[in-house]
């Protein structure tokens, strides 16, 4: 029986898994293993509505181990360390950190991104990132300590503090404008949780970009709208900024004066992991991503597929396919045609990127664009958008769950939304 291993059980690699698992697995027709160094999966474009109390990870994570269960594929919980092509085995350090060893047939790398901070001085040592879902919790319990203490603060009427917090979020892309986007209504949700002084007032944030705009994938007029809807909430954005150090007490451009902040973030770039870059002697990209074949095989071992963040995949526009969530399903897609291909005998299929367009979540309202079989462009705002925009997440879910059980997870959802804030916020001193 072939063993196909799996490293990386985010929005490629858990579907990819599912799909291997109902095709493959169920007749014992290949051993599926997926391998993930967290017990759950959470869809990762929506990791800043973890870091705000908006989505609640308890209700919409999908554990792999129950999935598993229901999908005929094993689930190993564990942290990939080292490849050995020559011998077809990996090395992974489990939760007890214990060294184990995998042997595979097929090998599928979907581990996925990781910030980049271009070699900036201090901002590993200063910044928080928001690369999974444990990033994203540790997020918002800076938050909300800060939001407490402040909530001390300005109790006392003869402090000299500042009078707001200031959060400074590096980076013009979705995450970080859809993040700046969440914060004032985060306040005011504590705000509203007995502390009642806390407005979105005195919140002072900031998303700094280093090009002439934000958003760079959506259309110059889609991008001026979205950044006047975030000036209008008080959110300032200072575009032609570059970055060129991170102290304690904030940012410090190459012009201008230091942006100060209390808290500090980092979403400007994503990168493959460090430890991708030409691992057992298999090519790889500036940003350590693994370069493939059309096929998705790696270009120095057929037996290796590579698909999501971590792949650098070449189109025929010239420029290589995005570090996206519908990059890594569209993969996920002709990964598991060219897999059950492979095992069969037939022909591979090569992996065409389409762009199906952008939407940008701003909390209560939508702006983007959408494409018509990849082409032609729609702009969309308002709650046509916004509806979109949820439905792509709930689209995601139901390739994993089905359409009944993703309908069930939408109405827990729905509920805890109205309670959550409550769990958060309340219960602090």
């Amino acid at each position: 029986m072939e063993k196909i291993v799996i490293i990386g059980g985010g929005a490629g690699g858990l579907e990819l898994a599912t799909d291997l698992g109902d095709k493959l697995g169920k007749h014992n027709k290949a051993q599926i293993t997926l391998i993930d160094k967290n017990s759950y999966h959470l869809w990762k474009p929506l990791l800043h509505e973890v870091a705000t109390g908006v989505l609640d990870e308890q209700v919409d994570n999908i554990y792999y181990a129950s999935q598993g269960q229901q999908h005929y594929f094993q689930f190993t919980q564990g942290t990939f360390t080292d490849l050995d092509r020559d011998h077809k085995q990996i090395k992974i350090t489990d939760i007890n950190n214990q060294t184990d060893t995998i042997d595979y047939d097929i090998l599928v790398v979907a581990i996925g991104s990781t910030s980049n901070d271009f070699g900036t001085p201090g901002v590993k040592e200063h910044c928080i990132f928001l690369d999974d879902q444990n990033a994203a919790i540790k997020l918002r319990e800076t938050l909300v300590s800060k939001f407490t203490r402040f909530c001390s603060i300005i109790d006392d009427k003869d402090s000299t503090e500042q009078e707001k917090i200031r959060i400074a979020i590096v980076g013009g892309g979705a995450t970080g404008v859809e993040l700046a986007s969440e914060l004032p209504h985060m306040v005011e949700t504590f705000g509203a949780c007995g502390r009642n002084k806390m407005c979105s007032d005195l919140l002072d944030v900031s998303v700094i970009e280093a090009t002439d705009r934000i958003l760079p994938a959506l259309p110059e007029t889609t991008a001026l709208s979205i950044t006047k809807t975030l000036e209008s909430r008080g959110i300032h954005v200072l575009t032609k900024t570059m970055i060129t150090k991170a102290e304690s007490d904030g940012f410090y451009p190459k012009d201008g004066q230091t942006i100060k902040a209390d808290i500090m973030i980092w979403t400007a770039g994503v990168k493959a992991p460090d430890y991708l870059k030409e691992i057992a002697g298999l090519e790889s990209s500036r940003s350590n991503q693994l370069v493939v074949k059309p096929t998705l095989q790696t270009t120095r071992d057929d037996s290796i597929f590579v698909i999501g963040d971590c792949a650098y995949a070449m189109q025929e526009s010239g420029r290589a396919s995005p570090p996206t969530a519908q990059a890594a399903h569209q993969m996920a897609k002709i990964c598991y045609e060219n897999i059950v291909n492979l095992l069969n005998n037939q022909p591979l299929k090569s992996f065409k990127y389409t762009d199906n367009g952008t939407i940008i979540s701003l909390h209560d309202t939508a702006q983007g664009v959408i494409k018509l079989g990849g082409k032609s462009e729609m702009s969309v705002k308002g709650w046509f958008a916004l509806i979109i925009h949820r439905l792509l997440y709930r689209m995601h879910q139901a390739s994993l769950l089905g359409i009944f059980k993703t309908i069930r997870f939408a109405r827990a959802s729905k509920f805890m939304y109205k309670t959550k804030s409550t769990s958060i916020f309340s219960n602090r001193d």
